[in-house]
């Protein structure tokens, strides 16, 4: 994920809207990639095994990285509203961009989650035939059902839910992590001045969502996105299925919370030592004061600036 290029409308530039068409085609792409693999992976079996947990981790990771390398030096490719949130707190975004950023992820996992339904509407077609050649083996037509009789998007489409065993305070907590991590490794990858990452930071943010979901997609199916989890839950709506179950607000409220904190991690731990230092290099570059000015005795002294 390169740094963030310029786009606001500040100083008499106007907005690139490019950017903002890009936030939205990269979000929808990674929402139809990432839940797309968790819908393949439920299409063989009824229960999460570890071969699906790491198809469905792998799915999300390598998803990030593919787009942030497709859509960085358009957008920056966050795809992420709690990425953003962290730019934006940071001042290396104004505030009206990060909102129309967030706006634009917000619309592509709804477009995204939209696509992947069409793409798999097939699944649950043949639920009421009661066939023999169609038997139910992947549990699809018990997960897709809704409470009319009908059926809605197969699986819901990989919608964030919390275990049942996993509390809302749990929930919260694990996703605020989770976000931390991704955040962290964000600036530290692709912001930080020294950072050695350089074009290899998308690999980079690409493994740290891969590790938050090997270790939260069994908790809480693994947030840390509000835009991902948003798109999902809308279109189930659409569809008939309500997935807006038990602490549904944690994967609206914990993913800003995480990424607040490592944004203050950096910014008072690692960036602010890196300005001091950068600081101090330029007052030992700074001229002697008897050096001020240069000319003769004919000329007028001009400042040196």
């Amino acid at each position: 994920m390169p740094k963030f290029p310029s786009c606001s409308g500040t100083e008499g530039k106007p907005m690139d809207w490019r950017a903002i068409a890009g936030e939205f085609l990269a979000t929808a792409l990674f929402v139809w990639a990432g839940c797309g693999a968790a819908v393949a992976s439920s299409k063989w079996g009824t229960d999460l095994g570890a071969a699906d947990l790491v198809a469905i981790s792998l799915g999300f990771g390598l998803a990030i990285t593919t787009l942030a390398y497709g859509f960085g030096h358009i957008s920056g490719g966050h795809m992420n509203p709690a990425v953003t949130f962290s730019f934006v707190w940071l001042r290396d975004m104004d505030l009206k961009t990060g909102l129309l950023y967030m706006l634009a992820q917000f619309a592509g996992a709804w477009f995204g989650a939209l696509v992947l339904w069409g793409c798999t509407a097939s699944l649950v077609f043949y639920c009421d035939l009661n066939d023999a050649r169609y038997p139910d083996n992947s549990n699809v037509c018990e997960t897709s059902a809704t409470g009319d009789g009908g059926y809605g998007p197969p699986y819901g489409l990989g919608a964030n839910q919390v275990a049942p065993k996993v509390t809302n305070g749990c929930a919260f907590l694990i996703e605020g992590v989770g976000t931390f991590v991704l955040v962290i490794t964000v600036l530290h990858a692709a912001v930080h001045k020294k950072s050695t990452a350089s074009n290899a930071a998308p690999i980079a943010i690409g493994w740290a969502v891969l590790i938050a979901h090997l270790v939260l997609v069994p908790q809480t199916g693994c947030g840390i996105n509000p835009a991902r989890a948003f798109g999902p839950l809308v279109v189930n709506s659409m569809g008939g299925l309500n997935k807006w179950t038990r602490g549904w607000w944690v994967y609206f409220t914990a993913p800003f919370v995480g990424s607040l904190f490592a944004t203050l991690t950096y910014q008072f731990i690692f960036q602010e030592r890196e300005e001091n230092n950068d600081k101090k290099n330029d007052d030992t570059k700074k001229p002697h004061p008897e050096d001020k000015t240069f000319g003769n005795e004919d000329t007028e002294a001009v400042p040196i600036p």
